[in-house]
């Protein structure tokens, strides 16, 4: 075929397709609105739309669909438009559906592939495909069958994961052994028994398919644990996976920083469930199982590493530091003050402030009848009414405003880095510092590890983003807080009064020993000057032993210093919860 009778013949291909959109919509419901799929005539230009390999994509982002209409006659499925469309349609209203359904899909298949995570996109599609070809095939009436026959047509796969994806399809359709391309002579008993499971499964979570995802993944388990194997597996299923990267481009996803319990609980083994319901007892769970592993308030939150896993994998263009931010932020928020409320009192009084001319568009209730009459004996409507004009008073009354907070953190080489394990120091930082915004005030936040480094927004601020991109940052430098730091803010009176926190260890001390280098000055004075200077509550929030430094803290203590002792890091929340009622709730304020 030349170059013309090819332009030609994709022509055709892209009418029959247009025209066949409308009737793959109906498959599911006349109700359905969904744009017109992305019709790109060549692979070139499909892979400028993100579509590489397969020749259908869907994007949950912007509920599109993208249809590569030269790899479509490559692979000889010109003739199936109704049964490839529906099934991108499926893709958008059962299974994933949204952004949100995507991402506890991939979590829930994630616990279930120990070590192997990375696998969880791909093991997502396949279970998404099997749902939504079954439904078009036994319920729509839709030839399915013959879609994978005629891409099969080009040959079989050494695959196991292949041949147990087929024989399930076969179990689901009641095709004969091999129907779907795989030799009789290459199918092991073992792949024949869990394509059995894997039919039944799907029938059984058809509806409540989130239920089913991690017993498919155990399923899946073995035949994924061998590189080499997934790799094989990857080529032969390059032309289904329309849906690997559906969150591509997507926004934040709320909700999946705490470990879902339910998604845990289904997790169970289809092989140990079969084996123990004959025997009448309870089945449970363990294959390829993921240790939930919990972090923070109660143990019951993903760690931070995993959480910018999970994320990267619903959205490989997330950005890691807007994670992190949000991580923080949605453990932070139970422990916030709430939000002020605001009493308006009407103690404002219109007053008259005189008359000006009454104009045929104004209202007729405006007109000052006795104003105009005294202006003018006869009165013309429009040239010589008058209406009166009123102003209103002041209200003078003192409103309060809460205090500014600088948060000072430790961030030397004895403090772990928030992005790989969780830190209570940055949690009740965010604790403080998202309560404070919340309130009204403006937040400075500081990272210090010195002599070292150090990083600080770039003075008080009001942007939660800005504050939370400096706490949860990491230095590990230094061996304490530098308390030269505060110059910054406090080497003169602050134009608003702050509070001061700074959240440290006994290493404290040893730099408040020190001299800093560019002024000459001792920190000592520096630390006492700092909270002068501030105006507000200075606390010292020190994980360390009442019984040590004792002397040092009385010193701390005269000049006006809250020293809040910690024994674990735990304790910080208490502390960050305590600070933010007492300084920043709406009781603080009356």
């Amino acid at each position: 075929m030349d170059a013309l009778e090819k332009k030609q013949h994709l022509k055709t291909v892209l009418q029959h397709w247009k025209d066949s959109w409308q009737e793959a919509k109906r498959v599911w419901s006349p109700f359905v609105k969904l744009r017109e799929p992305v019709w790109c005539a060549t692979t070139r230009t499909a892979h400028r739309e993100g579509l590489t390999g397969s020749f259908a994509m869907i994007r949950l982002s912007d509920h599109r669909i993208v249809i590569d209409l030269e790899k479509v006659l490559e692979e000889g499925v010109a003739d199936y438009p109704v049964e490839i469309l529906a099934h991108e349609i499926g893709h958008h209203i059962y299974t994933p559906a949204n952004l949100h359904e995507n991402a506890v899909l991939l979590s829930r298949i994630r616990w279930c592939l120990a070590d192997i995570e990375d696998r969880a996109p791909f093991v997502a599609n396949l279970y998404a495909d099997l749902l939504i070809n079954d439904t078009l095939q036994r319920k729509k009436g839709l030839q399915m069958a013959a879609v994978y026959q005629q891409i099969n047509q080009q040959g079989e796969s050494n695959s196991k994961v292949w041949q147990f994806y087929m024989r399930t399809f076969e179990y689901l359709w009641k095709l004969e052994r091999g129907a779907l391309g795989a030799k009789l002579s290459k199918q092991h008993p073992m792949i024949d028994a869990d394509a059995s499971l894997a039919a039944s499964l799907i029938r059984s979570y058809a509806k409540n398919w989130l239920e089913g995802a991690g017993r498919f993944a155990a399923l899946l388990y073995p035949y994924l644990m061998e590189d080499k194997e997934y790799e094989e597996a990857r080529k032969v299923f390059v032309l289904y996976l329309d849906a690997e990267y559906a969150g591509l481009g997507g926004g934040m996803i709320t909700g999946l920083v705490e470990i879902d319990e339910e998604g845990l609980a289904s997790i169970i083994d289809p092989r140990v469930e079969a084996a123990k319901g004959k025997e009448g007892s309870e089945a449970a769970g363990v294959f390829g199982k993921v240790e939930a592993g919990g972090e923070g308030p109660r143990q019951r939150y993903l760690n931070p590493g995993r959480y910018i896993d999970l994320f990267k994998q619903i959205n490989p263009n997330a950005n890691e530091q807007e994670l992190i931010n949000n991580y923080y932020r949605e453990i932070a928020l139970p422990h916030l003050v709430s939000f002020p409320l605001e009493t308006v009192n009407p103690v404002s009084l219109s007053l008259p402030e005189g008359t000006e001319s009454w104009d045929i568009s104004d209202p007729m209730e405006e007109i000052d009848w006795i104003e105009t009459a005294v202006h003018s004996p006869q009165i013309f409507p429009g040239y010589n009414t008058m209406k009166r004009i009123y102003g209103s008073d002041t209200d003078d009354s003192e409103t309060k405003r809460p205090l500014d907070v600088y948060i000072g953190i430790d961030c030397s080489g004895s403090m772990g880095n928030p992005r790989q394990r969780f830190s209570w120091p940055v949690l009740a930082a965010t604790v403080i510092g998202l309560s404070a915004l919340r309130a009204g005030a403006k937040v400075m936040g500081c990272l210090s590890g010195e002599p070292g480094s150090f990083m600080e927004t770039d003075g008080f601020r009001e942007s939660d983003v800005e504050v939370l991109t400096v706490l949860t940052s990491y230095l590990g430098t230094g061996y304490a807080y530098g308390v030269p730091r505060l110059e910054t803010p406090f080497g003169q009176p602050a134009q608003n009064r702050s509070h001061v926190v700074i959240v440290t260890d006994d290493d404290i001390f040893r730099m408040l020993g020190a001299v800093s280098e560019t002024t000459g000055i001792s920190n000592w004075v520096t630390m006492e000057k700092a909270l002068m200077n501030a105006g507000g509550v200075g606390t010292l929030v020190l994980h360390s032993a009442p019984e040590w430094h004792r002397e040092e803290v009385v010193r701390l203590q005269k000049m006006g210093w809250h020293v809040y002792y910690v024994t674990n890091e735990e304790q910080l929340l208490s502390f960050a919860a305590e600070f933010s009622q007492n300084h920043y709730s709406v009781r603080s304020h009356d």
